[in-house]
């Protein structure tokens, strides 16, 4: 199961639900173990998104583009959704059912935009996320994913097409 998740990761983000949070913490370690991207752990159980943007502060995880003496929180934000876009690191967010629901959405829609706007070979961003089960995730994500003018997909099938959903019980 771990080397089929790791052929799945480089095309697409991973839910992983199931057993308990320890054996979804142990499957996603192993599951890391010699993949060729840089590797950000956010803290497990984040629930508000003051603590997601604390992490991107603290690790420097946005690059800014002019310089300045210091920058506010959406000017970070901003420099951080660009660094989203022109990287190709491996970001991993455990236990994340638990984030406040309008920012969970609203991280994943911009996670899940970034890897169906890529062109083949181009870097992308590379996304693992945790929760107990699937708890609708995926009708939610539908409701907001931005869909192209020509697009033959409905919403629910760019998601699936960008987030697979390994149940580890299984």
């Amino acid at each position: 199961m771990i080397e089929k998740a790791k052929n799945i990761l480089n095309k697409k983000h991973l839910l992983i639900i199931g057993k308990s949070k320890i054996e979804r913490r142990k499957f996603i370690n192993d599951l890391i173990v010699g993949v060729n991207f840089e590797v950000f752990r956010f803290p497990s159980n984040m629930k508000l998104f003051d603590e997601y943007y604390d992490f991107i502060k603290t690790e420097k995880l946005y690059e800014t583009w002019y310089d300045a003496k210091s920058f506010n929180g959406n000017q970070i934000l901003d420099f951080h959704w660009d660094w989203i876009t022109e990287n190709n690191s491996l970001i991993i967010m455990e236990e994340f059912g638990r984030m406040e629901e309008r920012w969970r959405i609203e991280l994943l829609r911009i996670y899940l935009n970034e890897i169906e706007n890529r062109k083949k070979g181009e870097k992308k961003i590379h996304l693992i996320i945790s929760q107990e089960n699937e708890n609708g995730l995926i009708e939610k994500l539908a409701k907001v994913i931005n869909v192209g003018e020509n697009e033959r997909r409905t919403e629910k099938q760019i998601v699936e097409q960008n987030l697979e959903i390994i149940d580890i019980s299984e």
